[in-house]
């Protein structure tokens, strides 16, 4: 991971949600568990199939699944936003 940023991801109300490695260019899709690095809605460590919510708006973050090389968030398009730290 040699080229890569730290990324803040909101939810769509505003809420932040973790901090994310992106590794790459392109849109924000998926989310590998073990590149977060700082988890403020309770994420990490959620059982496969699991869907998390925004704790301010309620709204489905997007479902756990193993994605290639581990667990994984794979993302609702419409709830999630990303800020560059």
């Amino acid at each position: 991971m040699a080229t890569g940023r730290v990324i803040k991801v909101h939810c769509r109300c505003g809420q932040l949600l973790f901090k994310y490695y992106k590794a790459g260019r392109g849109r924000l899709i998926k989310c590998y568990l073990d590149r977060i690095s700082k988890d403020f809605v309770g994420v990490q460590g959620l059982p496969n199939g699991a869907r998390p919510l925004c704790p301010s708006c309620g709204k489905d973050i997007g479902v756990v699944e193993f994605i290639r090389r581990g667990p994984a968030i794979k993302l609702n398009q419409g709830t999630v936003r990303e800020t560059r730290t």
